[in-house]
């Protein structure tokens, strides 16, 4: 019988993409391993709460703080022995990597997001540059939930490419049974008093810069110049600092009317369910999950053509908008209300669940860390 082997999970900020990796990819990574989360104690903290109890993990809540996180971090090291680390980007890996100097627990930083250079502009941007340079080359193994994003780090980390660094990218996964569970249409669009009529576009994720809502008001401003026969909302659903300052953009530009903000809501395929079209005109993904989850519910979806998304949504019918320009969204989201292309989506759907399927992702995960062992041991 296998040796049950301890993974310690560091997560600073276990939000969006993150959670849902842990949520999707942990569910399957097999008897083998016993997960420990360490997350930062945010607003989310009963979903987390949640999400470990039905994984069968244990879930430790640190400070958000930067020294009350890294401490959280060495004294779970120091109390209990650990086969392997697992951090969540980044800022957890430099946590990890400073309390990790005094015990030597193989490492491994997954990547979910890119160096932004906005971040890192002047003295401190170029310290967090350095730091987290080194941080990078002094794991075991850096992998990346998308070639795309591998590749990024790559170019930004000197020094990584012809390192002893094990260098990973293994394609992020969603769970497609809950996608192509046919469910009952019509219970979002009734709990939120939108018509039947109504042509649904949908945004779903966090409300920031990086996922591009702003070009989305941009675009619906454009689609107003235009007669359409058809009504039409956009029903924006989630959370993040920049929905007040998007509410306020499409007052000015005359588009209130045609968006309709909604917290974040759990459970996601009823509202794909309803929706006619999904606009996703992010300026970078690490690995664009919810592409994978509208290709695989059959809704036809509009990406911009960026680093992480490019990647998920080739040789899909997705429809592609080159930076997702504001008037090349206008023009593909007045498109799809003139024209059905949903049958191209429903005939995709299968495919889709195939090759998204977060089972091929963990079983590669659990063959990496495997690896990471292996190599430590000779």
């Amino acid at each position: 019988m296998a040796k049950t082997k301890r993974l310690l999970a560091v997560v600073r900020w276990p939000l969006g993409g993150i959670r849902t990796y842990m949520r999707y990819v942990y569910g399957h990574l097999g008897r083998d391993w016993r997960v420990t989360i360490l997350a930062a104690d945010v607003q989310e903290r009963e979903a987390l709460r949640e999400d470990a109890a039905a994984l069968g993990a244990e879930l430790i809540l640190a400070p958000a703080s930067s020294l009350g996180f890294f401490q959280a971090v060495l004294r779970v090291l120091r109390q209990r022995r650990h086969d392997l680390i697992q951090s969540q980007g980044f800022i957890s890996a430099t946590a990890t990597s400073a309390a990790n100097i005094f015990f030597g627990v193989p490492h491994v930083l997954t990547v979910h997001g890119i160096l932004e250079d906005r971040l890192l502009q002047g003295v401190n941007g170029r310290i967090k540059r350095a730091v987290t340079s080194r941080v990078v080359r002094s794991v075991d193994v850096v992998y990346g939930v998308s070639e795309d994003i591998l590749e990024h780090l790559r170019q930004e980390v000197p020094g990584l490419v012809g390192s002893e660094v094990l260098q990973v990218a293994i394609l992020n996964g969603i769970e497609p049974d809950i996608f192509l569970e046919p469910g009952q249409p019509g219970a979002f669009r009734k709990r939120n008093c939108l018509s039947d009529s109504l042509f649904l576009f949908g945004f779903l994720g966090r409300f920031m810069p990086q996922k591009g809502f702003d070009k989305l008001i941009h675009a619906l401003a454009a689609l107003e110049k235009n007669a359409m026969s058809r009504d039409y909302r956009l029903v924006a659903v989630g959370s993040g600092d920049c929905r007040i300052r998007y509410e306020k953009m499409a007052r000015e530009m005359g588009v209130e009317h045609r968006i309709e903000f909604l917290p974040f809501q759990r459970n996601v395929a009823e509202i794909y369910r309803d929706l006619d079209a999904v606009l996703m005109p992010s300026r970078w993904e690490a690995c664009g999950l919810l592409a994978m989850e509208t290709l695989v519910s059959g809704v036809p979806i509009v990406t911009s053509d960026c680093i992480g998304l490019r990647e998920v949504v080739r040789d899909t019918p997705a429809i592609m908008v080159p930076g997702g320009d504001p008037d090349g969204l206008a023009t593909a989201m007045e498109g799809l209300m003139r024209k059905d292309h949903r049958q191209d989506f429903t005939a995709f759907r299968q495919e889709a669940a195939e090759r998204f399927d977060v089972r091929r992702t963990a079983q590669k995960v659990a063959e990496l860390f495997e690896r990471t062992l292996n190599r430590q041991s000779h």
